[in-house]
């Protein structure tokens, strides 16, 4: 019985503290998905069109350098809808172009679905307008494919994953706790504690009935 509350210990001692990290972890995950507020992302989509007979390879340039210059501060405020500042309408707006197609997505973020999609749009009718003005030395034109809807649902947080990146972190740190626990060197009473509890008797013994002769 004594053995076996002893064991219970052990096993308490060993696996408790990196057991209770990875729950802390996963409440932690838990909670940050339930408290932050929602988000929510809306997509427009332009398009770069060329003029010139050298066509698709053209146009899939300038489709990249439209991309990077799509959120630019200096590009947002060619639109007159859009429902910040420029400077500080620049965090709501995600662009990523497609390296096949010359085409721009142009994703929006707010807190409220419309403002997602007001942000999207904006943007993209920036970036049309901006277009408009370098036509003449581009040899393109920037079109507008389609306007952004409105999300039905938050797009973040994301529950599951939330959890589940609270529950990785935990882990990790366990194992790190683990790993540590385990090249920590014995110190007072147990470093001095000899492997074999028998072995110093064991020595003695054979010491004793060793002949007195030998070794003369």
């Amino acid at each position: 019985m004594n053995d076996e509350r002893l064991s219970r210990k052990h096993l308490a001692r060993r696996y408790g503290p990196p057991a209770l990290l990875v729950l802390l972890g996963l409440l932690a995950g838990l909670g940050f998905g339930l408290l932050r507020p929602p988000g929510y992302a809306a997509v427009a989509h332009v398009a770069v069109v060329a003029q010139r007979p050298d066509g698709p390879q053209t146009a899939q340039s300038f489709a990249q350098a439209y991309g990077r210059l799509a959120a630019l501060p200096e590009t947002l405020e060619l639109s007159p809808s859009l429902p910040r500042p420029a400077a500080r309408a620049r965090r709501h707006v995600e662009v990523s172009t497609s390296p096949d197609t010359p085409l721009i997505r142009i994703t929006g973020t707010g807190s409220r679905p419309e403002r997602a999609a007001a942000y999207a749009d904006a943007a993209a009718d920036a970036l049309v307008r901006y277009g408009a003005v370098h036509a003449a030395d581009t040899g393109v034109r920037v079109a507008l494919m389609s306007w952004a809807d409105r999300p039905l649902s938050p797009s973040t947080p994301n529950l599951p994953l939330a959890i589940a990146v609270g529950g990785a972190s935990g882990l990790l740190l366990a194992v790190l706790l683990y790993a540590a626990a385990g090249r920590t060197p014995r110190t007072g009473r147990d470093a001095r504690r000899p492997a074999c509890p028998d072995c110093g008797a064991r020595a003695a013994a054979g010491r004793e009935a060793e002949p007195a002769g030998v070794g003369n």
